[in-house]
């Protein structure tokens, strides 16, 4: 697969994180060069503990680094491992209530868009469900379509699919892939199953905090 432009939307130059343990500390992160570029789909992977969610963490801007430099041109989405859906609300108030985090009205186009995103997601008829009727497949692509509300340039997943089976994995991972192509998203996808490297444009390793492709 070939990225459809190579705009630059993440890059990390030289990122050290560091953790204590003991009277030592441990590199999550060691001197680590990363970029995402719109239109492509980067899947990071590796060993438990090898640094692959601090490195999202990092991208995210949810923790900062001992040394070196986070630039990222755009907004940020995540879809977290776990769905961490709100089970009071219905699906549609499970996207709108990231408008009312960031200070957005709530209009009927918003609710539009909320349903526009469910629609694309395979969630058309869904939006006011609440989250107990939804199997755990239908849960992450809600995860999916509330980390898409604020048009993101940037994606990140972190292990996604780590509690679906096979099946649902790839379908998962080819909807991301989709999402990526149609919306010159800049997605990183973190996983442990390597079966599901082929929809990924880009390859890299993490190994004891450092990347190799």
């Amino acid at each position: 697969m070939t990225a459809t432009t190579t705009r630059t939307v993440l890059r990390l130059d030289d990122v050290c994180v560091t953790y204590p343990d003991g009277e030592h500390t441990v590199a999550a992160l060691d001197h680590v060069a990363f970029s995402a570029c719109a239109g492509e789909l980067t899947a990071v992977v590796g060993e438990s503990g090898s640094g692959k969610s601090t490195l999202l963490s990092v991208a995210a801007g949810l923790s900062t680094p001992d040394t070196g430099s986070v630039d990222v041109n755009g907004s940020t989405g995540m879809v977290f491992q776990s769905a961490n859906l709100l089970g009071p609300l219905t699906v549609r108030e499970q996207l709108l209530v990231t408008d009312h985090i960031r200070g957005t009205r709530i209009t009927r186009s918003r609710r539009r868009h909320a349903d526009d995103l469910l629609s694309r997601v395979g969630l058309d008829g869904y939006a006011d469900r609440r989250i107990h009727q939804l199997s755990g497949g239908q849960r992450q692509r809600v995860n999916i379509a509330r980390a898409l509300t604020g048009d993101p340039a940037l994606l990140l997943a972190d292990e996604p699919t780590s509690a679906l089976d096979h099946a649902l994995s790839r379908r998962i991972v080819e909807l991301l892939r989709e999402l990526t192509t149609e919306r010159g998203l800049a997605t990183v996808l973190v996983t442990h199953d390597r079966s599901l490297l082929d929809q990924a444009d880009r390859v890299v390793d993490m190994r004891d905090g450092r990347l190799t492709s």
